[in-house]
Order: C-alpha cells, then sequence, then structure tokens
C-alpha cells in the first residue's frame, strides 16, 4: 500500500475571476485521484491521504509520483518484498500536475528512491510565467540532433516527433550512431492546462523494415515539464529510448534533442549548431523515461603518480588530478606538489599524495637506481655523400645519466615476468632456427640436433620459473596467476617431454611448438606492473622533438637469477626514437640511439660494478661568458647574462659557490676542459665534403633582380659568407670551383623562384618555372673539397684558451672565431672522486647532491655532470651482403619501383644501386665499411653487436625518392682471424608504417681487426663495376640452369587502364633476371587466351629453396602509337609447389568402373541422395538392393585435396596495378591470369638431351560454347533475416550477361531449405566462366535481402582432369539416377589419359577379356565390359561437336529412347524408335547372322510389332495433312470445278 499525505499549497495563481477552488491530484503508475476542492483559496490546505494499491508488487527505483503539492510519502512494501541494495536515493524525484511543478534535478522519471515512511521529500517550486486560462498561440520547437547505440545491424534509422496530433520525421541516415540536426516546428491555439498535458513522443524506426519489428525505440515527455525548465527549453539533452511495451528490457539507443515551448512574446533561447564531438557523456546528460532505472555502481581510483609531465608546468607550484567517469568528475582531495627530484628531472613524474604528506617515514616505496650512457646518431638527413645523416660525435666520451626513484618492491613479479619472456626469446630464436633448416632442407643430423636442443633448453628453462613463496607484497591476483602460469608451464613440460620421446618427424612438431610459444607469450603479462616506463626525450632547445619508451622490467636487475633480470640489463641496445604526435606511422625516424641501461634496487647498487665498462668521470661544471663591443672582448654587453652561468647562459654561478657533496672530495682544481666533441663542423667524419652557399636576389613584381638584402644564406636561410669569402679549411684542399648546382628542380642558370607572404620575409616553398608574380630567388652554390691524408684538421686544433664563439646567444657554437661572431664562452670544470664508495655505483648519490651557497631551482643545476670514458677504442671492419628483395611496394604508376637500399652502421653509411621496375630486385653488392671505431670490450660487442639499418627507397627522377621500408640485420662478430663461422643470407622483414612491405635476403659480419695488419681480413669479393662489389661465393647461393615450363593460358577478368578497356595483352614472364614473352591476344572479347601457350624459360636459380627468386608475371597491353602500359602484374614467391620430375611419369591408374547396369523405376535420385547423407529411413529400398551412393562433401570441391583445388591444369592469379596509397593491406585486384607452371633441373652436359615437355595433349584455347546445368538440392544453416529467425530463401542465378531469378519457388520459414531445383543456361567459356549463386531473402513488402553468395569456376571445372564438371559414377549404368553423364565413356577418357601421361593407348586382348595399360594387366571381367562402352554415345555437354545419337538402355525388353538432333545448343525433338540391341560375340554373331538387305531385317533378334493405338491425331500436328484429310477430301471437286 502507497499513502500519499496531501497537506497543503501556496502562492496559487489567480488566473480566471474572483477566487479559484484548488484541487490537487496524484497520478501514480497512470492512476490518478484528487482530493476535495477547497472553495476560493489560493493557499489552499487539504490534510487528505490518499491510498494506491500496490497490489503485491514493491517499488523499485523507476517508480515515481506526479503531483504538485508539500506531501508526505508512506510505503509499506508487501510481504516478501526484499529491498534493492542498489537503488539509492539522489535525489531526482520528479513532479508535476496541474497547478505547478516541483522537482529535484533531473528529467520525467529521472532515477528515484523509494522513500521509508514517513520520510519527507525535498521538493522546490519553479517560479514560471502566469499564463491565462484561455486559448492561446504556442510554437513547440523540437531539434534531433543525432543518435547513438542505437540496435540492430545494417539499419537506417529515422526519427518521427509527435506533438499534438501533428508528424513529423527526418531524413532517413544509415549507421547505429546517426547525426541528424533537423529542426521541427509545431504551431497549436489551445488552453495552456490543455497543451500543458499533452507529449512530446519520439520514436525511431528502421526504415529497411515495415515489419513489425521496426519501431526500434520510443520516448515521451510532458509539453508542461518543458515550458517550467528555465527558458522554456531542453537544451541538448540525452534522452533513453526504450521498448513501449516492456519497461524492463532496457536501453535501446540513446537520442541527443532539444526541445522549446514558446509562447507569445517569448524569446527563444540561442542555440549553437555545431556537431559535438564522440567524447560527449551521455549518462551525465540523460532523461530516462517512466520504468526504465539505471542501477548505481562505484568506480573507486587511487591515484598514486603521474609520468612524463610536460617541463613547462614545472612554474605551477601546485596541481590537481581531476578524474571524470560517466559524466561524473571528482578532483584529487590533496594538492600535489613537485619535489626537488621530479623538478630537477623535468619532472618526469608526481608523487603519489598518500606518500607526501602522510608523515610516516616507513610509507616510503624502496629506492629504485637507473644509470644509463648513450651516443646518438642518425639525427636527420644530410646531402652529404659518405654519410646519410649526421651525428653527435661522443667519440670515447659518452654522457651518463643516473636517476633515483621511489616506487613499490614488486620485483617478485617482474622476475617472473621476465623468466617467461627469456624462456619465450629463447624459444622464438630456437624454432627460427629450426625453420630456417627445414627450409634449406637440411640434412636429418642437422635438424636432430637443433631439434635436441629446442627441447632440452625449454625444458631446463622450465624449471626456473622463481617462488613467490614469503614474498612481501603478495595480492590474491598473484597467488591465482601463480597457478595459472605453473599449470600452463606443466602442460608444456609434459608435451616436451611426450615429443622428445616419441616424436619422429619434425615438420609435423612445428606447429605444437608454434603453440607453445604464443602460451608464452599469453602468460608474459603482468596486470599489476606499476613501474612507469624509461622515457628518453631529445630536445632541440626547450622543444620536444624525438622520443622513446623503455619497459622498466626490460633493464630490470635481479638478484634471483641471470633469467630474471632484463633482456636488456646493462647491455647495449639500438633504440630508434620517435616523433610526438607522428600521423605518418613511423615513416620517418628522428633519431636513433645507442643506450645502455641498468635499473636496480638502492640495496643492490654495487651490482652496478659489475656491468659498468669505461671510466666514470665526475664534474662540476660552469661556464665563462664575454661578448664584443667595439672589437673587444668582455662583460660589458652581457646585458642581463652573467659572467659565470650555467650550460643555458640563464642561471647565474660562481665558483666559489660549489661544495663536493657528502662522500665526495675535489680532485684538483678548476681548470678550463672545452667540449670539442660536441663542436664539430658538418664535415666531420667525411674524407670528402660539398660546402654549399645560397645566392638570394629579390624584386619588386616584374621589376630586375637585385641582390637581397642577405644576398648569401644557408638553405635555412641564415646569413653566412659569400663563396669568395669561404677558405678551405685546414687539412682539406678544393677539387673544383664555385658552380652553381642544376642537379635539382632549377632553370637552366640554376635559380628556384618563389614567394614571400607575410609575415615571413622568405618563401616557404620553391618553383622551377619563373612568373611575374615572383619576388624571391635563389640559386645553390657548391664546391668540393676533400680531406688531405695525414693533415690536421680544425678538429684538432682550436682556440688556444678554449673558447667557443657564436654570432648570438643561443646559437650553435663553434671553434674558430669568425667575423660574425659576438659571444664566446669556454667551460670550466673541476674534477671530483668518491670519498668512500669505490666503483662505478658511487654515482647515484650525485643526483642533485651538488650544494651552491645560492638556492638554484633549475633544471640540472645542482647535478653534476657524470661521463664515461674509454682508455682505448677498436676498429672494425663490416661488410653488408646485400642480395636480394622480394615483395616490396609498388610506389610508381607502372606498377612497380626503382629500389635502391641505404644500408647505415653507428654513424656510417653507404647506398646500393639502384634497380629499375621491379618490386624483386637483386643487387648481389656487398657494401665494405673499412675502418669503424666502437668503443668498448670486444667481447661485450660480440654478444649485443650494433645492428645494421637497410632503408630501402623508390627512386624517383621528378620529386623526393620515397621511402619503401626498412630492415634491420645483426652482423656477426669475428674477433680473431681463425673463426670459420661465415654468414649465411637470411630473409629479414620490411616493415613500413609499422606493417609488412616485403622481404630483404641479407648477411652481415663485423671482424675485428689488428691495428696495422690488414691482411687477415677476408679476400676483397669480385668487381662488376668500378665501384661495386659482388657476394663473394662462400655466401652466395650456390645455383643451378634450371628449366621453368610456362603454361599460359589466357587473362580473365581484366579491368580497364586508363580509362580504356585491355583490348590487346601480352604477357612478360621474368625469374632470376631472364624473361620471356607470349604472342598478343588479338581480341579479349571473343577469346582472352594465348595463342602460344607454352613457353620455356632457361634461368640460373639456387638450388636451396630458400634463396629462389620470385617469377614475376606483367600484363602489358599493346595500344596505338607504340605505347605499352603495364596493365597489371603479379609475384609468385615460392616456387616448391611448381618443381617436378621431369621423367617420373603416373602409370597408376583407378579403374573402379563396373559393368553397365539397368536400374529400376522404382529408385528415383533421391533414394540415393539420402542413402549417400545417411538417412537410411528415407531410401531403405535403395540400400537393401546395394546401389551406389554419392560422395557428399562438407566443403566446395576446390577445398578437397584429392582434386589438388581444381588446379591441376591451370592455377589462377590474382593481378594486381599501381601504387597502393592507401592502408590496406590488400591492394585492389585488376584481373586474373590463369597458367601454370613446370620446374625442373636441366643436365650440365649440353650433350645430354633435356628433358621432356611437361604440359603435353592441351585442349583447344579457342572459345567454346557449352551448356551449364545446376542442381541446387538444399541449402544448410543460413542467416535469418526475418524476425521470426528464419528467412523465406530462393536462389538467384547469374553467369555471364545471363541470370535466373526463382523468386516465385520461395521456401518459407526455414534456415535449411530443401530446392530441389534444375536451371539450364548456355555459355562462352572461357568469357563467362564465373557462375554466381546467390540466395535471397523473399520479403513481401521491402526489398529482399540477400543471404550470402558463392562463385564457381566453370572454366577450372571444365578444364580439370579430375572430371569435375558432371561426376563420374562407379557404376556404367545406361538409366536411372546412376546415369553415366560424361561426354566421352570410359574407354575415350582411358585414351585420353593415355595422351596426357605420355603413355602407350590402351590394349584389348583375348577376345575383349583383358586390357593392357600403363605396363599393367587388368581383367575386364572385374571391371566390366569396356567394348560395350564403344555403342553408346553421346553426350550434349560439349556443344561445339555435336553428333545425333541414341540413349538406350540395355536388356531383354524395349526401352523408347529419343532421338536428338543438335546444331549448337537448340535441340529439336524429332520423333521415337523402339529397338533391341543384342551384343554378342564372334561365335554367336557366326551362328545368328543379321540381315544383309536380302533378307527379312527382323531376325537376331526379332522385334515384335509395335503396340499402336488405332487411332491417331498426329496428322493434326502438320498443316498439309490437315489440308489433305479435310479440306481436300471433301472439296476437291468444288477446286477442281
Amino acid at each position: 500500500m502507497l499513502r500519499v499525505a496531501v497537506e497543503s499549497a501556496a502562492g496559487l495563481p489567480k488566473n480566471k475571476l474572483g477566487s479559484p477552488d484548488p484541487i490537487a491530484s496524484v497520478v501514480f503508475k497512470d492512476e490518478k485521484k484528487k482530493t476535495k476542492p477547497v472553495s476560493s483559496e489560493l493557499n489552499p490546505v487539504w490534510n487528505e491521504t490518499l491510498e494506491f494499491d500496490l497490489k503485491g508488487v514493491p517499488l523499485d527505483s523507476s517508480s515515481y509520483i506526479d503531483a504538485n503539492i508539500t506531501m508526505t510519502i508512506g510505503y509499506e512494501p508487501p510481504a516478501g518484498a526484499v529491498t534493492n541494495p542498489q537503488d539509492q536515493q539522489d535525489g531526482g524525484n520528479t513532479a508535476g500536475g496541474e497547478e505547478g511543478d516541483v522537482t529535484d534535478g533531473g528529467g520525467r522519471g529521472a532515477v528515484t528512491s523509494p522513500g521509508e515512511p514517513g520520510h519527507k521529500i525535498r521538493s522546490r517550486t519553479r517560479k514560471h510565467h502566469r499564463l491565462a486560462n484561455k486559448p492561446q498561440d504556442f510554437q513547440i520547437r523540437v531539434r534531433v540532433i543525432e543518435g547513438r547505440q542505437l540496435p540492430g545491424n545494417n539499419i537506417k534509422p529515422v526519427v518521427k516527433v509527435h506533438v499534438c496530433g501533428e508528424t513529423h520525421r527526418t531524413r532517413i541516415r544509415k549507421g547505429n550512431n546517426p547525426y541528424f540536426d533537423e529542426i521541427f516546428f509545431f504551431n497549436v491555439n489551445m488552453l495552456p492546462s490543455e497543451l500543458f498535458d499533452e507529449v512530446v513522443s519520439f520514436r525511431v524506426y528502421n526504415s529497411n523494415s515495415f515489419r513489425a519489428d521496426c519501431l526500434m525505440g520510443e520516448f515521451k515527455l510532458d509539453i508542461g515539464y518543458i515550458y517550467h525548465e528555465p527558458a522554456h527549453c531542453i537544451m541538448k539533452k540525452w534522452i533513453l529510448l526504450n521498448d513501449p511495451d516492456d519497461s524492463s528490457s532496457g536501453a535501446k539507443g540513446y537520442l541527443k534533442v532539444s526541445m522549446f515551448v514558446l509562447g507569445t512574446g517569448d524569446e527563444p533561447p540561442v542555440e549553437r549548431k555545431e556537431q559535438d564531438n564522440d567524447k560527449d557523456d551521455v549518462e551525465s546528460n540523460l532523461l530516462l523515461p517512466a520504468g526504465v532505472a539505471l542501477r548505481w555502481v562505484t568506480l573507486k581510483l587511487k591515484v598514486f603518480r603521474a609520468e612524463d609531465v610536460p617541463q613547462s608546468i614545472t612554474v605551477i607550484p601546485y596541481a590537481y588530478v581531476f578524474q571524470s567517469f560517466l559524466g561524473a568528475s571528482r578532483r584529487s582531495k590533496y594538492r600535489i606538489s613537485f619535489p626537488a627530484l621530479e623538478r630537477t628531472q623535468g619532472a618526469e613524474g608526481l608523487r603519489s599524495d598518500i606518500c607526501i604528506y602522510s608523515g610516516v617515514k616507513k610509507c616510503w616505496p624502496p629506492s629504485w637506481f637507473l644509470n644509463f650512457f648513450a651516443y646518438l646518431s642518425h639525427l636527420k638527413d644530410s646531402d652529404h655523400q659518405t654519410n646519410n645523416y649526421y651525428y653527435l660525435p661522443w667519440a670515447d666520451t659518452k654522457p651518463v645519466i643516473a636517476i633515483t626513484s621511489f616506487w613499490e618492491d614488486i620485483s617478485h613479479r617482474l622476475d617472473s615476468l621476465n623468466t617467461i619472456l627469456y624462456i619465450s626469446n629463447r624459444l622464438q630464436t630456437n624454432l627460427s632456427a629450426l625453420k630456417s633448416a627445414v627450409q634449406s632442407k637440411a640434412t636429418d643430423a642437422r635438424l636432430v640436433e637443433i631439434w635436441l636442443k629446442l627441447i632440452n633448453q625449454l625444458m631446463e628453462d622450465i624449471s626456473r620459473i622463481p617462488d613467490m613463496e614469503g614474498k612481501p607484497n603478495l595480492t590474491a591476483l598473484d597467488i591465482q596467476q601463480k597457478m595459472l602460469r605453473d599449470r600452463a608451464l606443466e602442460n608444456i613440460m609434459k608435451g616436451a617431454k611426450h615429443l622428445f620421446e616419441e616424436a619422429t618427424d619434425v615438420n609435423k612438431c612445428l606447429s605444437i611448438i608454434e603453440g607453445w610459444l604464443d602460451k608464452l607469450k599469453q602468460l608474459a603479462e603482468e596486470p599489476q606492473n606499476s613501474m612507469p616506463d624509461v622515457i628518453i626525450w631529445m630536445l632541440r632547445g626547450e622543444k620536444r622533438v624525438a622520443y622513446t619508451r623503455i619497459p622498466a622490467h626490460q633493464v630490470l636487475y635481479s638478484s634471483y637469477s641471470e633469467q630474471a633480470c632484463g633482456q636488456y640489463c646493462g647491455k647495449t641496445k639500438t633504440i630508434f626514437m620517435k616523433y610526438p604526435m607522428d600521423n605518418k606511422k613511423g615513416l620517418k625516424i628522428p633519431v636513433q640511439l645507442r643506450v645502455n641501461m641498468w635499473l636496480g634496487l638502492a640495496t643492490e647498487e654495487k651490482k652496478f660494478n659489475h656491468y659498468a665498462e669505461g671510466i666514470f668521470n665526475v664534474f662540476a661544471e660552469l661556464y665563462e661568458n664575454q661578448a664584443q663591443v667595439l672589437g673587444k672582448w668582455g662583460t660589458t654587453g652581457l646585458l642581463s647574462r652573467s659572467k659565470f652561468s650555467d650550460v643555458t647562459s640563464k642561471v647565474k654561478l660562481k665558483q666559489e659557490y660549489f661544495l663536493p657533496p657528502v662522500g665526495w672530495e675535489w680532485e684538483g682544481d678548476w681548470r678550463v676542459d672545452p667540449e670539442k666533441t660536441l663542436l664539430t663542423e658538418a664535415d666531420a667524419g667525411h674524407t670528402e665534403f660539398v660546402d654549399e652557399v645560397y645566392e638570394n636576389e629579390t624584386r619588386l613584381p616584374g621589376g630586375e633582380w637585385k641582390l637581397a638584402a642577405e644576398p648569401y644564406t644557408d638553405v635555412n636561410g641564415e646569413k653566412v659568407q659569400g663563396p669568395t669569402e669561404i677558405e678551405c679549411p685546414p687539412g682539406w684542399k678544393w677539387e673544383d670551383i664555385w658552380t652553381f648546382d642544376d642537379n635539382r628542380a632549377v632553370d637552366e642558370k640554376g635559380w628556384e623562384y618563389g614567394v614571400t607572404i607575410p609575415p615571413d620575409d622568405k618563401p616557404k616553398s620553391w618553383v622551377a618555372a619563373e612568373k611575374m608574380y615572383h619576388v624571391h630567388r635563389r640559386k645553390r652554390m657548391i664546391r668540393p673539397r676533400k680531406r688531405i691524408p695525414g693533415a690536421k684538421t680544425a678538429e684538432d686544433t682550436g682556440d688556444a684558451e678554449g673558447w667557443e664563439y657564436s654570432s648570438l646567444i643561443g646559437l650553435k657554437f663553434h671553434r674558430k672565431q669568425r667575423s660574425s661572431d659576438t659571444f664566446r664562452r669556454r667551460r670550466w670544470r673541476r674534477k671530483m672522486t668518491p670519498a668512500d664508495r669505490v666503483g662505478a655505483s658511487a654515482i647515484f648519490k650525485l643526483e642533485g647532491a651538488l650544494v651552491t651557497e645560492t638556492s638554484v631551482k633549475q633544471f640540472g643545476a645542482n647535478t653534476p655532470t657524470v661521463s664515461c670514458t674509454f682508455d682505448q677504442s677498436n676498429t672494425y671492419h663490416l661488410r653488408v651482403y646485400v642480395y636480394q628483395a622480394r615483395n616490396l611496394t609498388a610506389l610508381d604508376k607502372d606498377s612497380f619501383s626503382d629500389p635502391y637500399v641505404h644500408v647505415s652502421f653507428l654513424h656510417h653509411s653507404q647506398t646500393t644501386e639502384t634497380i629499375r621496375s621491379t618490386l624483386n630486385p637483386t643487387w648481389d653488392q656487398t657494401l665494405i665499411f673499412k675502418n669503424v671505431e666502437i668503443c668498448g670490450d670486444p667481447q661485450s660487442l660480440a654478444q649485443n653487436p650494433p645492428i645494421v639499418v637497410m632503408e630501402i627507397f623508390d627512386s624517383d627522377q621528378v620529386g623526393k625518392d620515397e621511402m619503401l621500408g626498412r630492415s634491420t640485420c645483426v652482423p656477426i662478430v669475428k674477433l680473431t682471424s681463425g673463426m670459420d663461422a661465415s654468414p649465411k643470407l637470411l630473409w629479414e622483414p620490411v616493415t613500413h608504417k609499422n606493417g609488412p612491405a616485403g622481404e630483404i635476403l641479407v648477411a652481415a659480419e663485423l671482424i675485428l681487426k689488428t691495428r696495422g695488419n690488414d691482411t687477415e681480413l677476408p679476400l676483397i669479393p669480385p668487381k662488376r663495376g668500378e665501384k661495386l662489389y659482388m657476394v663473394p661465393q662462400g655466401v652466395r647461393p650456390v645455383v643451378q640452369l634450371t628449366a621453368i615450363e610456362v603454361l599460359a593460358w589466357g587473362l580473365r577478368n581484366v579491368k580497364t587502364y586508363q580509362l580504356a578497356p585491355v583490348t590487346s595483352p601480352s604477357l612478360v614472364v621474368e625469374c632470376g633476371g631472364e624473361s620471356v614473352q607470349t604472342a598478343v591476344i588479338k581480341n579479349m572479347k571473343k577469346c582472352p587466351n594465348f595463342a602460344g601457350n607454352v613457353l620455356l624459360l632457361k634461368v640460373l636459380l639456387p638450388k636451396e629453396e630458400m634463396y629462389t627468386p620470385p617469377i614475376v608475371l606483367k600484363v602489358i597491353d599493346h595500344r596505338p602509337f607504340g605505347r605499352k602500359p603495364v596493365v597489371g602484374q603479379c609475384t609468385i614467391n615460392f616456387l616448391e609447389e611448381f618443381r617436378c620430375d621431369p621423367y617420373a611419369t603416373v602409370a597408376e591408374v583407378a579403374m573402379s568402373s563396373k559393368a553397365q547396369v539397368l536400374l529400376p523405376k522404382t529408385v528415383d535420385w533421391w533414394s540415393k541422395f539420402y542413402a549417400s547423407v545417411g538417412e537410411s529411413e528415407r531410401c531403405r529400398p535403395y540400400l537393401d538392393k546395394g546401389y551406389d551412393t554419392l560422395e557428399v562433401y562438407d566443403h566446395e570441391l576446390e577445398s578437397a585435396k584429392e582434386f589438388m583445388g581444381l588446379t591441376d591444369f591451370c592455377s589462377t592469379f590474382k593481378l594486381q596495378r599501381g601504387k597502393n596509397e592507401s592502408d590496406d593491406d590488400d591492394p585492389a585486384v585488376v584481373g586474373e591470369f590463369k597458367g601454370s607452371f613446370k620446374v625442373y633441373p636441366l643436365p650440365d652436359d649440353p650433350g645430354v638431351p633435356p628433358p621432356p615437355q611437361q604440359f603435353r595433349e592441351l585442349p583447344d584455347s579457342v572459345s567454346q560454347e557449352c551448356v551449364v546445368r545446376i542442381y541446387v538440392v538444399q541449402a544448410i544453416d543460413l542467416q535469418p533475416k526475418d524476425n521470426n529467425g528464419k528467412c523465406d530463401p530462393y536462389i538467384k542465378i547469374s553467369l555471364g550477361k545471363k541470370s535466373i531469378d526463382d523468386r516465385d519457388n520461395y521456401v518459407p520459414y526455414t534456415l535449411n531449405p530443401v530446392f530441389g531445383r534444375m536451371f539450364e543456361l548456355t555459355c562462352f567459356l572461357p568469357q563467362d566462366k564465373d557462375l554466381k549463386i546467390a540466395i535471397y531473402d523473399f520479403d513481401l513488402l521491402s526489398h529482399d535481402e540477400k543471404v550470402g553468395e558463392t562463385v564457381i569456376d566453370l572454366e577450372n571445372r571444365l578444364l580439370s582432369r579430375f572430371g569435375s564438371y558432371c561426376g563420374l559414377a562407379q557404376t556404367y549404368c545406361i538409366s536411372g539416377p546412376n546415369h553415366w553423364r560424361d561426354q566421352l565413356n570410359p574407354s575415350k577418357i582411358l585414351e585420353q589419359l593415355a595422351r596426357w601421361k605420355g603413355l602407350s593407348p590402351p590394349r584389348s586382348e583375348d577376345n575383349g577379356n583383358t586390357l593392357t595399360f600403363g605396363g599393367r594387366l587388368y581383367c575386364l571381367s572385374d571391371l566390366g565390359n569396356f567394348q560395350s562402352f564403344l555403342f553408346f554415345c553421346t553426350s550434349l555437354w560439349w556443344l561445339d561437336k555435336l553428333y545425333c545419337g541414341i540413349y538406350c538402355k540395355l536388356g531383354k525388353d524395349l526401352q523408347p529412347v529419343l532421338i536428338h538432333e543438335s546444331s549448337y545448343f537448340i535441340c529439336w525433338f524429332q520423333g521415337k524408335v523402339e529397338l533391341t540391341l543384342e551384343i554378342v560375340n564372334e561365335k554367336e554373331a557366326d551362328e545368328k547372322p543379321a540381315g544383309k538387305g536380302r533378307d527379312e531385317p527382323n531376325m537376331n533378334p526379332k522385334l515384335d510389332p509395335p503396340k499402336r493405338p488405332d487411332t491417331s491425331f498426329f496428322w493434326f500436328t502438320n498443316p498439309f495433312k490437315t489440308c489433305r484429310f479435310i479440306v481436300w477430301r471433301r472439296f476437291k471437286w468444288l477446286f477442281i470445278g
């Protein structure tokens, strides 16, 4: 029972003469109750209780009451009702009635909670404009903005808005999140009280359907509720759609709307029409309909730390953390400050407010130390010949950074994670080696060796998983995950032992091992990893230009075991940095970084000494600054700069301010120590260099050119010296005079032109053609120079006092003073040594520990500089063998590219030659890097060598070369000359925009050189040109003369090229540098087959399959004026499936046909079908007689292994074309090539005759007319399309330009229809080779939907030698369901097979009782009487050569058969004949001779007279007979007379 106590109301409006008689009404669940009226009172008091019978149904959170006065609600729940704990009170009561509106947030039907008995509901009354109680003009405006999460697939929603009897609908949109943005206006004239009782109805329909399920959702809202909102409107609210018949069904989507109710004189509020983004919260701005509730959930989020906060916010003293979840927003409780540690390191993180403000010392997590030293290369593009990239020449002094941070100790989790990753990586390496050995066809002994190594190492590694027992900070998830991992590893261990004991075939075990590897990768995930990543930024000034992030566990040190350490802990790793917000998906790499990192607990810091290389030096440093004023250097011109400062010249410092940290002491005094390695010029590391200067001229539009204000600049527009002022540096000599560079997009004089757009003073782009509006031009002047061997260069000399110069503060410094320099500085350093700490681990106590008298709050100001110096470096000799690539991306319009490879190793780089018009280039080139200086221990380098980076570009004659992809290769390191290990060419993946882009076959070896001894190096490879070295023997693959027979059958479905059809194509086949071309197809429409089908290509191919180059197919169209564009191409990567033994013949032929039989009429085809699918109850007579059954496949014939995909004659290869500009993995298919290949070795001795041709006895390649019969038996498990979960399927068939629509014979209400239909079409093959069979769903009113479709290649079925065009019966039957259907009888098929195999034709012996075929003797008594096969012809399947024939049945009884006369594909019935045939042997034929014209013909055998009726109407069908018997017989005398 629900009791509502109605007390009183106050301040009622007076809407008519006299005083009103107010009545209070309460509506609950469509039940309305009223109080008694109070006469003439504006402040009535009722004090009445209204009761509502709940009928045993308890209230829930969707219950609400419409009322308009102060009330008390009492609720007595029914017996046995359970209180819902999710129903929480959160305001949101909605009230509305006749005289006012009392609400508390939300909208009508907002989430409410049932109150306790006697509980007061908080209420508030809105003041609104008083309306006269008379008919007035109102305008209701409804704006439908967008929808979200509408249910269904492939829907086209439309919204219908109904207001006061008038309906408007939106336009039809597509998708589940449609955007409408349409406004509807409804003008009414009615009483306000009546209008406010009306509702606005929103209904969303699926316009694709007109059935009962077309309504997707509905929402209703009182107009009075809208009017009583502020400004009489609801702005951009989401409304929840639900099923009006089932309110408990949940949300049916959301609709965003705005609604306005405007009376006379009301001004509508301004609403912006911008399209809202996808991040708009729905739940926080939602109106709920009656009966629908949202259940409350609680999300708890603990904020611990922020990572990688931009350095610019270090000036902000405090920061807050804001959270938003489903529309609810919160702010962190405490202000989070930046501690000194984070401020020193550029705000790398924010500490948790819990740790900072707890005041308890033990709350701090353990300390972690991170150390790394690095050097950079590959900074950006350079135009110099020897190095394609700039680099930082840190030489033997590497910068070192040590960071201390505080994090939770989760080493027990990361130890297990690293151990599993170690197992996974080791298994991956061994598996790759095993696959490589299998692919290269290694010996069995080698395979067994690799196999045993894989299994033994796997079992050994699994036993080393760390145990978590007794570890601190364990959670329930840790224990559950440990159990999960143990079970998975135990199963892998059992499987490994089983394979170790019982495996016999390595190839069959590869899939099992790959499954183990996938399982290990799944286990290598840690959901409770609270350690942040290591982030490295590259800065240019104060701008961050590149970054990289390394997971902390990869560099983590563990004392548990070596396997538990991160895979890069204490090891030098090559890292590719990325651009921030890179939209090109890694197309370009800004920096290549070599870094050595170590991360460990503070208690294990001394373990770092074991990993440290070189000598660690610690210095305090500052810079002395001077400026030049009136030709004199001093401090006068420094202005706001200090005499002594940090490296940025912004922080004032003095030598006497510095004090060593605790535990450290000075070693020596302050001294000038210039940074020589960072002051090198652009020619550093080069033996040849090109100086460049840009000459600039300007003019007014249309005027004459004059020298610009800055006549000579660099490429960026910065002022430089003129060509006459530039002197040749020491240690260099000029190679030529100054000339302009014409190898660019310039005019004949080397100028390029541009337009200056303010506020820029230099053009942003340049063109080669001069226009009248051009106001700026420039010319690149170049002059080459060469280093003099042994001479000292500017790198070896410098300012004697250690000064470095710059034209302005903040620009790049250089060593030698120039005339434009106005600022100089020099570095002062003082070395420190640890007082009580030994080893490199002492650096961990230096961070932020350098004491100064003044408080310096600047990045890095109070941290000493640490560097690692190597006493000596080693010289290495690198050789990179670039052999070939395959499957590169096509970037040219002719479907190919012009690839070349740029190979980089550290800061050295070289480039291969360019191969034109290919996606599978063979460079066969060796790149030699003679003297490569590398610091560090050679043994450590051998374990982690620097990688060789290969970048493949497409050479373009116009414009910049485009990148095709990037790959890496790890070189083999040889430390002694006695090492026998030789590099092996391997296929390395090529990636482009983080996706696969082909493969490249490379190898590399890095050889340690003994100083002054080059004789131990390998022999110089043979040359192919002046500077091109080939891949030497021992590395390059071993080749063999091989024949490739090409069956070029024809082209199919070739699309237009450049808006013109392909009419006269030819095919070019390339492989291994050799090519062959077919004849031109004269007319593609009449016959798309090649005239000469078989081509022969002799080429040197590697013996190892993994090195075999691909076969490239190019389709060329011969067009007028000699144009021959490539209209399609295809690459066949693997030739293994086409290899064959040219001398092998297949003599075994399955002879399973039985003698001919005649089946009784009581057995039909359906009996045979049901017997074949196992439905014995429907075919019992057929099974009892033991007749043959069908072979029913659960897949298409092309998928049956025994039929070889029906490609035994020829295969179908997809043709592709042009530049793949989209990001799709599959480029567009523009046609198909029908053909096949046979690959076999040729004898090395030219005197030995070549093997026989493999493609022989080919069918005619002309176009042929055929009849196609399609038997559609049934369909299985169709997709439902109707709302009842069924569909009404029918068949559509199309072949070429012909189609059949069997819509009238649809099968209703089923997903497994039995059609039993036969369709017959005629076609020309190969033009109409694709037979499309589609199933559609029959709909009476709406458009029929496609259920599914399949395409059958009829040409493959016709040409296949498996008889797949009609199927061969097991028994030779001449009638019934097992009737022989092939166009050739068995003897003809046998003869044809003999011709295909190159065998002797079959011979019948012993009076036809035996048959000799393929060297074997067959007894025909078991196989059937083959002689009888010759009497029965023909078939109507192949219609180019048809003969009149008789279909007859053997037996004693006479059987009527049809006589057919065929002309092409039209058959006319010419009549019937009754006959009998008797097959006799030679002896019986002599005893019973047949009639010879002089004897009675009706003998041997004797034919009884036919049983004909006495009266026949056949004469009526002939008009001449009609005239004779009817007209002429009766009226002939009349005609004669």
